[in-house]
């Protein structure tokens, strides 16, 4: 089925079905608000802070950091 088939569809669907579709499709959609909203957080505080450049070693301190690694 092609999209435009499955937009004509939706367009047949009563609300409440549109809304479970819609629901269905925000859970497994890469792009979640929650992500979404971390990339503009993280924008944001680029534009005001300002960033600085990393060495290789700080960055892998800090992924093992985030991941909870230690060596």
């Amino acid at each position: 089925m092609s999209a435009t088939e499955v937009i004509a569809q939706l367009q047949t669907l009563p609300p409440d079905e549109v809304a479970r579709v819609r629901g269905w499709l925000n859970e497994h959609d890469e792009e979640s608000p929650t992500l979404l909203d971390a990339i503009d957080q993280g924008l944001r505080s680029l534009a005001e802070k300002g960033a600085r450049p990393v060495t290789q070693g700080e960055l892998e301190q800090k992924v093992r950091q985030w991941a909870g690694v230690s060596r």
